[in-house]
């Protein structure tokens, strides 16, 4: 179209939306050229690299505007393949080609987006921060600034994408070197291999980023060396530096109550406290009046000489450039993986950056009810039987914190570590952990999602085998969290990346492994009717009197960003609807509601029962937060997938 689009007059909405789709002939011949992002790289793989990164996170930034109803899906005007979305306080549109949104908000886009404002010559849409310029006067409540903030991330979050994309290729071509050209399965090659580590191997490989956030690898605040150097999808061995802090500046907890802290790690780290130990000696200090504290070593390149100069200036934290215990990081970016060892208790490390949402500190409060929260579960796992056998923990069974003279945490919660159990502690010859977000990535041997692997060796590699798949993998994950749920009032944050799913020897889906219980949340009264109890950090914290907020952890974490996402993913992945597995996944809800409500307070049930199956969910609202500029939880809601499988 050689001349401009002509002005319109808006008298009213419907006069300018008539108008402008009487367009559409001429808008659809258009060449979609314009193109908004900066970032570019030279090679032509990189480009490819560039190409999958701006469509992931348009792709990612698309979903969350519609499904945190910044922009009304009920406003599209659909015809065919093609959706129009007005904007009426711009007196523009927007045109999408081949748009799908699914039942949770899930957004698919298999062609391109236009932008059009009368008056003004048409853009193509290939970018995340460009599509937010484009709907910017649309986003009341929020200004420039907060905009600016937010594609500001949404390109860092892209540019890192694009290094992983580069890397990923060369590492893939490695990895069918390794594991034997010929060979199609990845998950069977990968147990049968001779990995020092396959767990840390899948997680590394799997890490893609959080499912929902629209700024799904921003690292802030981290160079473009700095993001290879200590990120995991890069594989990289960092050299950690083990400090020591006087005994009275720290607090040690663990989960039998009754540890010596110098003596665990001396037994669980022989080589590093020998280090550590001559370190001391050699400056004439006493060992026996220190103790060993691992450092990120972002933490002590960037923040602990500032941050810390008075405790190390008074002699209470002392550097040891010396002594230091090489890592690897796991798809959690600060915790990391002792020797890359399949037994060493793995470290979580606070980092101080805002990785997506939040600062990665270390509270107190985490390294304390870690250990507490370990023992809590694992009275009820013995006294439960596992629900089963379907739910395992991986044991948070030391924490040490930094005590601020001034007792306060946000000082202290940047220098402390919390000791984790090895996931590969819990591999036998039945049973082989697979992290759950390594599902979700591609097969370096074959491109197809890995979870593809799972149903071909179990069931079959077609849509009945991947419903059958399902069906099995739900009634492990909903048995083992909705039965601690209902019965305990416990809900774990086993989204993705803090789940394993543990595997038989035919590759089915047997037990979920759970890590991480930062952010575990109990339902005070229902814990109190079991008899047992948890002892505070501090009120207000992990214990909750109301069921809601409880609930909402576990529909946020496990009913959606674990379980909806797989079966979205074998939706697409076997060209089969959507709905079918919606449908696995109230059934066997329903069967745990059934089996535990003779076990179950009968008003509690029923209110649970309602709240699960009928009533809206909340969605957890990313863009917002980050448009906010705030880490506290920003939740909306939306129509309850299980209730609409019932129809």
């Amino acid at each position: 179209m050689d001349k401009k689009i002509e002005q319109t007059s808006m008298k009213n909405e419907s006069t300018f939306l008539n108008s402008c789709l009487s367009l559409r002939k001429k808008m659809n011949a258009i060449l979609k050229s314009f193109d908004g992002a900066t970032f570019s790289v030279p090679t032509p793989c990189a480009e490819q690299s560039l190409h999958e990164a701006r469509k992931r996170g348009l792709q990612r930034t698309l979903q969350a505007l519609f499904r945190e109803n910044l922009c009304i899906k009920e406003h599209l005007i659909v015809e065919g393949s093609i959706a129009w979305l007005p904007l009426w306080s711009q007196q523009a549109l927007l045109r999408f080609e081949g748009l799908q949104i699914g039942r949770i908000g899930n957004c698919l886009l298999s062609g391109s987006i236009s932008y059009y404002k009368t008056g003004e010559r048409p853009q193509s849409v290939s970018t995340a921060s460009a599509l937010l310029h484009c709907i910017a006067d649309s986003l009341p409540g929020w200004t420039r600034d907060d905009l600016q903030r937010l594609i500001s991330e949404l390109e860092n979050s892209m540019q890192n994408d694009v290094l992983c994309l580069n890397y990923r290729r060369n590492w893939a071509q490695q990895i069918r070197s390794q594991l034997g050209a010929k060979r199609t399965c990845f998950i069977a090659a990968v147990r049968s291999a001779a990995l020092a580590n396959p767990a840390l191997f899948l997680e590394q490989w799997g890490t893609l980023g959080h499912p929902w956030h629209p700024a799904y690898k921003t690292k802030i605040g981290l160079s473009k060396d700095e993001v290879i150097a200590y990120s995991p999808e890069f594989q990289p061995v960092l050299q950690v530096p083990i400090a020591a802090i006087k005994s009275a500046k720290a607090h040690v907890a663990f989960s039998d109550d009754c540890g010596n802290y110098q003596h665990w790690f001396a037994t669980t780290f022989p080589q590093s406290w020998s280090k550590w130990e001559a370190s001391l000696n050699q400056r004439q200090l006493d060992p026996r009046v220190w103790l060993p504290l691992p450092l990120h070593p972002y933490q002590v390149q960037h923040l602990i000489e500032q941050k810390f100069s008075a405790e190390i200036a008074a002699g209470d934290l002392l550097l040891l450039p010396d002594v230091y215990l090489p890592a690897s990081p796991t798809m959690s970016f600060r915790t990391l993986v002792p020797e890359g060892s399949a037994q060493l208790p793995h470290m979580k490390l606070p980092v101080s950056l805002r990785l997506t949402s939040v600062q990665r500190t270390l509270s107190p409060k985490s390294a304390v009810m870690g250990p507490r929260l370990t023992r809590l579960l694992t009275t009820m796992i013995h006294r439960e039987s596992g629900f089963g056998g379907t739910l395992d923990i991986l044991a948070e069974d030391v924490g040490l914190h930094y005590v601020d003279s001034d007792r306060n945490d946000e000082r202290a919660k940047h220098l402390a570590v919390l000791f984790r159990a090895n996931p590969m502690s819990k591999c036998t010859d039945a049973l082989f952990p697979v992290p759950v977000g390594s599902l979700f990535a591609d097969s370096p041997l074959n491109g197809r999602p890995i979870v593809t692997d799972l149903v071909s060796l179990s069931f079959g590699d077609h849509p009945r085998g991947a419903q059958e798949f399902f069906e099995h993998y739900v009634r492990t994950v909903v048995t083992a969290a909705l039965s601690a749920y209902l019965l305990y009032g416990i809900a774990f944050e086993a989204h993705q990346q803090n789940s394993f799913i543990m595997l038989n020897q035919q590759y089915e889906p047997t037990q979920l492994l759970v890590r991480d219980f930062g952010d575990v949340r109990a339902h005070g009264p229902t814990l109190r009717r079991t008899g047992l109890e948890l002892e505070l950090y501090r009120p207000g914290h992990t214990v909750f009197e109301c069921a809601e907020p409880v609930r909402d952890k576990l529909l946020h974490a496990v009913m959606l960003c674990h379980l909806a996402e797989l079966a979205l993913l074998l939706s697409r992945t076997y060209n089969h609807p959507e709905a079918d597995f919606w449908r696995i996944l109230r059934r066997e809800t329903e069967s745990v509601f059934d089996r535990l409500q003779s076990r179950t307070e009968l008003q509690r049930w029923d209110v649970e029962r309602r709240a699960i199956l009928e009533n809206d969910w909340p969605a957890k609202s990313f863009m917002r937060m980050r448009l906010s500029n705030t880490s506290d939880d920003v939740h909306g809601q939306m129509p309850n997938p299980l209730k609409m499988a019932a129809l």
